[in-house]
């Protein structure tokens, strides 16, 4: 792939750049086999090279005798620009906290965004008489729900035998940790409290993981303030499985104890929400029935997704109507507000809504226009430049150039570390040139988000470049697939991003979880992939196209519930399959319980009609795509 990106920008490079690209990569190369004097030697003669900063930094982190206050503070004051700063000052700051040479860090602090750094920063202004400054600094970092990185672990003992170190401090912190769900913590917490504290701790614990049986225990009946936290606490644990059977208990609990009127909505709202999620039928009347306080936008959004399902239409106008008008102007519920009225029979001022929304090249335009039967529209409109306002940008942002460079010589982390520096700083205009720079190079990754982020949406060329349409043919007629759908897919996946690498540790252009790659090449016959081999196009593309006819014929041919499954799973789209009638196709969808899961959907289906646009084949209308979803059945 590198490959071909180097041939179809070789144009666009002259000759000299790609000979110090080549000559960049041998020094590297050098100092990683320990030739130090080559690499200085092929340094050298690149003094003026976009990327020297970069010999410049493996130099000083390679080579302990470069390694000097003076050598560290001169790159920072050369390079204050470049992501690299940051990058070395954060290292050389951990260097010298490691070696307690308090005086030379604070010289090269300059505040962090890094708790461990902080915490390094409060090691080395503490005293025998730490400030009341100091204290609230390290009150602070030691208040929170979760473990905190050792190098507070000084901090915090001076803290601790300070008299901030109180009983209620303490419980404030189980109290946080207990949200998060962090049990080892607050059961940590707890040895700093007296016993019968202690036992009270392990009650709340016991709460989370046996909520029913910590509801029975009979020291639960007292009525003080722990036990009215741990009784919540217990009631909410509980209404994660079962909303209805929590509600319940709940409702014979709620006048033995003297909650706070906060209290009660707050549980109330968890309740109410639990039972939406869950699919309840009582779950529209729950949540309609919650005190002012506790209403907001995530109430509003599924006291109408409650009233959706039941196809409450008039139910749906209200949960409407009752949104603040950034929520209610959103398109999805301009859309589901002209659904409504037209089932009521409110056609003319239904097809009006649906007019206004039809133009739109959007999962809902697209639903609007199947309503009046007209033809999509996809409102390409590419961002209109010239060669001489490219240039202008690069000549006044050395860091794209950089970011370019990089990413030619194969240094994606570093490439994308650039591109995120440079452009945070960069006008939507300017974001725009630089998403059409990053198209022009074959970077399409980086051109799909920047237009985004820039708003410009609808540049088609950029946003849904046509790649690796060979490998997405040939997998698409093997597997009996739509080529469309594959792209839709990819595209919603990984934006074209051969190593994409998710948080939750999917990997590859189509997001394949290392599990899931295996189960489904074992499906096709095919060796089992390392995780390696799942950041190669094309096994990936064929392991997760296979994985997609499989889940495909799982589900009976449904595309919707398809698309669902490949993001949540076949088990969890299986359980939300409707127990006694079907639903229509949008409507399912707009009733998922996770969000990731419903704009998953809408995005690829959407996706997959302008890929069919895009490579000139028949349009599917979603009312087509999206047949009712049926009933479950065992």
């Amino acid at each position: 792939m590198l490959a071909l990106i180097l041939l179809a920008v070789a144009g666009a490079c002259p000759a000299s750049s790609q000979a110090q690209r080549q000559q960049y990569l041998d020094a590297q190369s050098a100092l990683s086999a320990g030739n130090i004097n080559r690499f200085r030697e092929l340094a050298a003669d690149l003094k003026d090279y976009p990327l020297y900063p970069y010999l410049r930094y493996a130099e000083l982190r390679r080579v302990d005798s470069e390694q000097t206050d003076d050598n560290i503070r001169a790159f920072l004051e050369q390079y204050p620009e470049v992501p690299l700063a940051d990058l070395l000052r954060s290292s050389w700051l951990r260097r010298l906290a490691e070696q307690r040479q308090w005086e030379r860090f604070l010289a090269f602090y300059q505040g962090s965004e890094s708790t461990e750094l902080e915490c390094y920063k409060l090691q080395a202004q503490s005293s025998a008489a730490p400030t009341e400054a100091w204290l609230d600094q390290a009150q602070a970092l030691w208040l929170v729900g979760h473990s905190q990185p050792d190098a507070c672990d000084p901090v915090f003992e001076v803290l601790a035998s300070s008299p901030r170190m109180t009983r209620e401090l303490v419980w404030s912190r189980i109290r946080l940790a207990f949200r998060q769900g962090k049990l080892g913590l607050a059961s940590y917490l707890a040895r700093r409290l007296p016993e019968p504290d202690r036992r009270w701790v392990g009650r709340w614990r016991r709460a989370h993981v046996r909520p029913a049986e910590t509801l029975a225990d009979p020291a639960m009946q007292s009525d003080t303030e722990v036990t009215r936290e741990i009784v919540l606490h217990a009631l909410n644990r509980l209404g994660r499985g079962d909303a209805g059977a929590a509600r319940e208990r709940w409702l014979a609990l709620r006048d033995k104890y003297a909650f706070s009127d906060p209290q009660r909505a707050e549980l109330e709202r968890s309740l109410a929400l639990y039972a939406a999620y869950e699919r309840d039928p009582n779950a529209y009347a729950w949540l309609s029935e919650l005190p002012a306080s506790a209403v907001d936008d995530k109430v509003n959004e599924w006291r109408a997704r409650s009233a959706l399902r039941a196809r409450n239409w008039e139910g749906l106008l209200a949960a409407i109507s009752a949104m603040d008008a950034p929520q209610a102007e959103a398109t999805e519920w301009r859309y589901w507000k002209a659904y409504a009225l037209e089932q009521l029979d409110r056609d003319a001022v239904a097809m009006a809504f649906f007019g206004e929304l039809a133009g739109k090249r959007d999962y809902y335009g697209f639903l609007a226009a199947d309503h009046l039967d007209w033809t999509y529209t996809l409102n390409h409109e590419a961002i209109a430049s010239d060669d001489a306002e490219l240039d202008a940008l690069l000549d006044r942002y050395p860091g794209l150039v950089r970011a370019r460079e990089l990413y030619l010589a194969g240094e994606t982390l570093d490439a994308r570390r650039e591109w995120r520096y440079l452009t945070n700083t960069l006008t939507p205009r300017e974001l725009e040139l630089a998403a059409l720079l990053a198209h022009r190079w074959g970077w399409h990754d980086r051109a799909i988000l920047t237009a985004a982020r820039a708003g410009h949406l609808d540049d088609l060329e950029l946003r849904f470049p046509v790649l690796y349409e060979e490998q997405v043919d040939t997998v698409a007629k093997a597997f009996g697939l739509e080529p469309a759908w594959i792209f839709g897919v990819m595209r919603q996946e990984s934006a074209f991003m051969p190593d994409a690498r998710s948080p939750a540790g999917a990997l590859g252009l189509m997001q394949l979880m290392p599990a899931t790659g295996r189960s489904a090449a074992r499906l096709l016959e095919l060796p089992k992939p390392s995780r390696q081999t799942l950041l190669q196009a094309d096994p990936n593309i064929r392991i997760g196209s296979g994985y997609l006819r499989h889940i495909l014929d799982r589900f009976g041919g449904n595309q919707t519930l398809a698309t669902a499954a490949y993001n949540a799973g076949p088990q969890r789209v299986k359980g939300w399959l409707p127990e006694d009638e079907s639903l229509p196709g949008p409507v399912w969808v707009d009733t998922i319980p996770f969000t990731e899961t419903r704009r998953y959907v809408r995005a690829v289906l959407a996706f997959t009609t302008v890929y069919e646009a895009k490579l000139e084949l028949p349009v599917t209308r979603l009312s087509q795509r999206m047949p009712p979803v049926q009933k479950h059945s065992n």
